[in-house]
């Protein structure tokens, strides 16, 4: 058996590893299929060949591939709606947030106008008025940037995020609502935080998640501080922590993993997909997400994020 199979192997080996080839069928259509053979160890000249057609398992890959790429579809659209949905919930706050420093433009700008038509002109305080028109421009342009980053639809790819940067984005852009439902932010940030890799935008969609979630929950209590506290931490173990604690209600005493089932919400307007939506973003970054109970009361919902996750998807 000196001859050569078809992918280059020697038969003089006594086995031909299998291997795909693509066929024609007496129709003319393609057909993909498995090639082996092997020849008996005490009769050289004799052996066995298989051929084996692939078709049906080739149907069922592919049906599987568009199934998977679908989900993955369908997940990106929850997430853009999800936040959508969210950014509409704080458009008052953040329309009230974007009204402040174009207030103060307008403002320095009659000072300006002032200043420039003093006899004789002073020169000092019209540029500082000026200076503080740029400053309040960038200012909102800061926070337009941050909202049209925030909502665009892209797919999930992958950066290197400052975790520290993106939690304070999100705290910026809650700042209004907290503070109008009477809710005190404190973020503590531990020193030299690594960076990671993920989707920055995913990322902070799980943080206004959690931050939304608990200012609603102090909104309903009538006794006692409503105090919001960010902690974002590095953990050998577990990569980066971030924890967001509430002075709340708290938690169901039973079925707290229920929180992230899909369509299961303790709120009468609510759909359920947010935590659901949350803790996918945070799986597919190679973490969890989790909660409990805080105290002396409230509630402490924690996500993880490693220090090398794999892609987001």
């Amino acid at each position: 058996m000196g001859a050569t199979g078809g992918n280059g192997y020697p038969l003089a080996m006594g086995t031909l590893p299998p291997f795909e080839k693509e066929c024609f069928r007496k129709d003319g259509s393609r057909a993909a299929v498995l090639i082996g053979a092997a020849s008996f160890e005490e009769k050289k000249h004799q052996g066995v060949a298989f051929l084996f057609d692939l078709s049906d398992h080739k149907r069922a890959e592919a049906v599987a591939r568009e199934s998977e790429q679908r989900y993955h579809e369908v997940q990106t659209e929850l997430a853009h709606a999800n936040r959508a949905s969210t950014m509409g919930q704080l458009a008052a706050s953040i329309a009230h947030e974007v009204k402040q420093p174009i207030a103060a433009i307008a403002w320095n700008a009659s000072g300006a106008i002032r200043w420039l038509g003093a006899r004789p002109p002073n020169r000092r305080e019209a540029l500082q008025s000026l200076e503080k028109i740029r400053n309040d421009a960038m200012r909102a342009g800061a926070i337009i940037d941050r909202i049209r980053d925030f909502i665009r639809k892209e797919p999930p790819h992958e950066d290197s995020v400052d975790i520290k940067r993106a939690v304070s984005e999100v705290i910026e852009l809650t700042r209004g609502e907290a503070a109008k439902h009477g809710v005190s932010v404190q973020a503590l940030f531990a020193e030299d935080l690594p960076l990671i890799r993920g989707d920055r935008v995913q990322l902070q969609q799980v943080v206004l998640n959690l931050i939304i979630n608990a200012i609603e929950a102090m909104s309903t209590t009538r006794e006692g501080p409503r105090d919001l506290r960010i902690d974002t931490v590095a953990d050998a173990s577990k990569g980066i922590v971030v924890a967001v604690s509430d002075s709340g209600p708290g938690l169901p005493a039973q079925g707290l993993e229920r929180l992230f089932n899909p369509f299961y919400s303790t709120k009468a307007s609510g759909l359920g997909m947010g935590l659901s939506i949350c803790r996918s973003i945070i799986e597919a970054h190679g973490g969890s997400l989790s909660a409990k109970p805080n105290a002396p009361r409230g509630a402490v919902f924690q996500f993880t994020v490693a220090d090398h996750p794999k892609p987001a998807s």
